[in-house]
C-alpha cells in the first residue's frame, strides 16, 4: 500500500515540516471499510511489504496516543478498526525536524500543541531515515481543507512546536557536550583547591627546613626533592590550558 501524494507541501525554509494527507473509509462500492487505515498502520509500524514479511520485522517506533501513553500495535490496530468504521475519513500526518534528534514524547508535544482541531490521534516516531520525523494517524467525519483558518492556525502552531522542541534538544546537546569537556579537563588536571593545598605545602616545608638545624646542603637537597614532586602537577596544568585542548563542540 503507498499512501497518495501529500495534499499540502511547505515550500518555508524553516528547520521543519508538518503535512497531511487523507483517504476515504469507503470502498469503491460505497461500504465502509477501514482497511485503508489499517494499511497505513502496518507501514507506518512496520514498512512496505505483505503482511508475512511485515511481521518478521521489528517495529520502526514506538506508538503513543495523544495523552502520551504507549500502546501496542494491536492496540493501535484495534482503535484503528474501530475508529475507521466509524469516521468517514482517515488523516495521516508527518511532522519532520532537520537539525536536532526529538524524543517521541517532543513529537507528540508538538502534536498536541495544534490544539482542540485533532484531539485523538496515534503517533509513531522514525529516526531511520535521514531527517528524524514521526507519523501520526487521526479520524474525521468530514474533510479539513488545508487552507482554511481553523487547519493553518494548528498548522502554524505546531510548526512553532517543532522548533522549540529543536531548540531544547540543541541546548541539551551542548550542555552533554560542555559536560563531557569539563570532566576530560578534571581528569588531567588537579583542582585549583588541591594547587593551592600543595602550594602552601611546600612553602610550610620551606620554611621549616629554614629554621631547623641542618646544614644548608641538606635543606636545599630535600626542597629539591619536594619541588620534582609538584612539577608533574604544573606540567600537566600547563599542557591543559595550552590552545586547542578539549573537546570540539
Amino acid at each position: 500500500f503507498r499512501p497518495r501524494r501529500w495534499k499540502q507541501v511547505s515550500k518555508s525554509k524553516a528547520t521543519n515540516v508538518v503535512r497531511m494527507d487523507w483517504h476515504t473509509n469507503r470502498t469503491p462500492t460505497g461500504k465502509r471499510s477501514a482497511t485503508k487505515a489499517r494499511k497505513l498502520a502496518q507501514y507506518f509500524a512496520l514498512g512496505r511489504g505483505r503482511t508475512q514479511e511485515q511481521d518478521i520485522r521489528p517495529q520502526r517506533g514506538q506508538w503513543l496516543d495523544q495523552n502520551g501513553r504507549q500502546c501496542t500495535h494491536e492496540e493501535v490496530l484495534q482503535w484503528v478498526r474501530q475508529q475507521g468504521m466509524s469516521h468517514e475519513l482517515t488523516l495521516q500526518f508527518i511532522l519532520s525536524v532537520k537539525e536536532a534528534e526529538l524524543t517521541p514524547d517532543a513529537f507528540n508535544r508538538a502534536m498536541a500543541a495544534g490544539g482542540p482541531l485533532f484531539s485523538n490521534w496515534r503517533l509513531i516516531p522514525h529516526d531511520d531515515t535521514r531527517y528524524p520525523h514521526a507519523h501520526a494517524l487521526a479520524f474525521s467525519q468530514q474533510e479539513v481543507h488545508i487552507k482554511s483558518q481553523a487547519y493553518q492556525a494548528w498548522w502554524l502552531k505546531v510548526r512553532a512546536a517543532l522548533e522549540r522542541e529543536q531548540v531544547s534538544a540543541r541546548e541539551w546537546q551542548l550542555e552533554q557536550a560542555r559536560a563531557e569537556e569539563m570532566q576530560v579537563e578534571a581528569a588531567h588536571e588537579p583542582s585549583q583547591a588541591v594547587r593551592k593545598q600543595r602550594a602552601m605545602a611546600l612553602e610550610q616545608e620551606q620554611h621549616s627546613f629554614e629554621r631547623s638545624v641542618a646544614g644548608p646542603e641538606q635543606t636545599h637537597e630535600v626542597l629539591d626533592q619536594l619541588g620534582a614532586e609538584l612539577s608533574p602537577d604544573i606540567s600537566e596544568r600547563d599542557q591543559a590550558q595550552a590552545p586547542g585542548r578539549g573537546l570540539e563542540l
